[in-house]
């Protein structure tokens, strides 16, 4: 995980890693008071809010479970509204991949069952490539490496140049093992015109170098 990490900054313009940090907890609490119908008043702490890297854990923690328990109340009034289940499923995401890297892998993994749930839910009434692979995102940090490749060839049939989902496929062959079909990605990706995109797979296919035979 920890090594995505450090291919997320070299990669910022292509990956899109949504398990750990998808969006900074001030950027979801803007997205409630937005809504049209939600008094920015009664939202916990809508009205200002610390920026992210100011943030202690807990208090991160506390700030997302909050947020939660505020779209459960939107969500009962508001069922349908894409908008409240792509908030809520994003929140979800956020506070999964917080408890998994605490160390409590059980309840981070309940809470990103219930995300991936509001997901389909929104991609149920209005498709959404980047709620397809927040989605995979999902997916594969609960190990359903199946169901995450399936998001992403969704996204690929209808773009199939699409790098950002390619990125996250060859990603995801490489959390499989599949160091033939990743090194394959990365191939394709490194004939792209795009320096960062093409410098980025011309990096994994050497890294892959001793793992395809």
């Amino acid at each position: 995980m920890m090594r995505m990490f450090r291919e997320k900054r070299f990669f910022v313009k292509l990956v899109l890693w949504v398990l750990v940090g998808m969006l900074a907890v001030g950027v979801l609490i803007t997205t409630i008071p937005s809504l049209p119908w939600v008094n920015p008043k009664n939202v916990p702490g809508g009205d200002r809010q610390p920026a992210p890297e100011q943030q202690e854990p807990q208090t991160r923690l506390d700030q997302l479970q909050t947020l939660i328990e505020q779209y459960k109340k939107m969500k009962a009034e508001h069922p349908d509204d894409t908008n409240v289940l792509t908030g809520y499923a994003r929140v979800e995401a956020e506070l999964g991949s917080l408890y998994m890297m605490e160390g409590q892998q059980a309840k981070g993994q309940e809470v990103l069952r219930q995300s991936a749930g509001h997901y389909r839910q929104a991609l149920a009434q209005r498709e959404d490539t980047s709620l397809r692979l927040e989605l995979s995102d999902v997916y594969q940090s609960l190990g359903l490496y199946d169901q995450a490749e399936e998001q992403l060839q969704v996204v690929l049939r209808k773009e199939p140049r699409n790098l950002q989902a390619k990125a996250q496929l060859g990603m995801l062959y490489e959390s499989r093992r599949d160091w033939k079909r990743a090194a394959e990605i990365w191939q394709d990706l490194s004939r792209e015109p795009d320096p960062q995109t093409k410098e980025f797979a011309q990096e994994k296919l050497r890294l892959l170098k001793d793992k395809v035979k």
